[in-house]
């Protein structure tokens, strides 16, 4: 067998279906479209077959979406994410030549490319792009031409950073960490949040996070997932990255955590708060309320582990304005002090959370509420890296997830693999759990126990 070919994104486009509706104009459609080297009838004759599929199962099942066409060679994707716009994503089926009597045979793997670990990632990029730019419709309304150069600009980036061959259960679920306090430690972050949101009439909304996992935030579900999954896979992780460097380069010593006068920092926002020059490019974010969207700077302020991001209204953020300047001087001097107080009283619980880590860690779980996306599994060591277990495991947990999904009740599954490695799914009440046990020799009763011991330890007997 030679090795095998992965994966790859052949093409992703969006269209609305109210444009190019006389002959001769159905290029009109199409509002993006990747790759863009495609020649434009390559591009009108798959979108025009895409708004043929749609159509055609739309007769069937008027009150569902057509989500999945599968080949043997690609797999289709499908969504639509408002009225009128239609987003779709083909990819290929990694496939292997294997030897044969007759020469070469080609074998393609189906089974590794997940259905919903697709979907889930095209409903994501539609949900960032939401986020940073408000609803399509929004633009395309204004006009068109702006709508095309807005996609042009946002979806290319967001399609060379996906990595189809990590993609797994956690791309799926699009879950939260949760971080969980005592009600003492919990009740100063909201006296904080009240006192900050009182003392600065201009910020809206606060998340406040620690290690990446949220304590606190003032925005809807909807709201705090997508900008939690922005905070903890893109701006964070570039902004620590950044720091890495600029610490590799600085020839002083590493002393930051045995230093007293440790200081916060604005990731968006002034480095310096004695030069106006400094506050860089801030991001802007839509939020809807009352059916209104409007616009907020996210001001993301660091102590130690501790991030509060702030929402800012966007026209009070203006960084050749001296009045700017002196709001990030006055909101340093009011949450440096309180925000290090409590950055320290988090840690210290949070070392308590992971003692009690390190006996879960002889579990490999997953668990995930749906109504509140709280996700918290002993297979993923941090957020943005890979699963410690291996591909076919995981495409078990996949598999099962789906089965869940179409049943839409209790239900379990049960199952022991050629490894000797017990799998065990359970949904109940809104919650999924997943978990390998890889105990040679166990039998049915000792995996039920282990698991009543799990749900006892870690999820408060779920």
């Amino acid at each position: 067998m030679t090795e095998k070919t992965p994966s790859k994104i052949m093409n992703f486009f969006i269209f609305n279906t109210t444009l190019g509706q006389s002959e001769g104009t159905e290029h009109e459609k199409i509002l993006f479209y990747y790759p863009e080297t495609d020649h434009i009838d390559t591009q009108s004759r798959h979108v025009g077959l895409s708004e043929a599929i749609v159509h055609f199962t739309g007769t069937f099942a008027p009150d569902r979406q057509c989500e999945v066409v599968q080949t043997l060679k690609s797999r289709q994707v499908f969504f639509q994410p408002e009225e009128d716009f239609w987003m779709m994503m083909t990819v290929s089926i990694p496939f292997s030549e294997v030897a044969s009597k007759d020469g070469c045979k080609i074998v393609y793997h189906g089974d590794e490319v997940q259905n919903q670990a697709l979907q889930s990632i095209l409903k994501l990029s539609y949900k960032l792009y939401r986020l940073f730019n408000g609803p399509m419709s929004m633009t395309f309304n204004e006009n068109v031409t702006s709508c095309r150069d807005h996609f042009a600009h946002f979806f290319p980036r967001f399609i060379t950073s996906i990595q189809l061959s990590r993609l797994d259960l956690q791309d799926t679920l699009q879950g939260i960490r949760f971080l969980p306090l005592g009600k003492q430690y919990f009740l100063k972050v909201q006296y904080l949040i009240n006192l900050i949101e009182a003392n600065f009439s201009n910020i809206r909304h606060t998340l406040l996070l620690f290690d990446g996992q949220l304590i606190w935030s003032g925005l809807d579900l909807d709201h705090t997932q997508i900008l939690y999954s922005y905070l903890t896979t893109n701006l964070l992780p570039s902004y620590e990255e950044a720091e890495n460097i600029k610490d590799q380069n600085n020839k002083e010593s590493k002393s930051v955590m045995l230093n007293l006068d440790i200081q916060g920092k604005f990731i968006t926002g002034p480095t310096e708060l004695g030069h106006a020059a400094t506050i860089g490019k801030i991001p802007r974010v839509f939020i809807v309320k009352d059916g209104k969207w409007e616009a907020f700077a996210v001001i993301a302020y660091k102590m130690l582990d501790a991030v509060l991001c702030m929402l800012v209204k966007y026209d009070a953020i203006c960084p050749t304005n001296a009045s700017t300047m002196d709001f990030f001087r006055k909101l340093d001097k009011f949450i440096g002090p309180q925000i290090k107080q409590l950055a320290f009283d988090i840690a210290e619980q949070n070392i308590n959370n992971r003692r009690l880590s390190l006996s879960e860690m002889q579990y490999r779980f997953i668990y995930f509420n749906h109504v509140n996306c709280a996700f918290k599994s002993s297979i993923y060591p941090k957020i943005n890296q890979p699963a410690i277990i291996g591909p076919d495991l995981m495409r078990l947990f996949c598999d099962i997830h789906a089965e869940f999904d179409k049943t839409e009740g209790n239900d379990e599954f049960m199952a022991k693999t050629a490894t000797d490695c017990w799998v065990v799914g359970k949904a109940t009440n809104e919650r999924e759990l997943f978990v390998a046990h890889n105990v040679k020799n166990a039998s049915l009763l000792d995996i039920n126990g282990r698991l009543t011991a799990l749900k006892l330890l870690s999820l408060g007997g779920l």
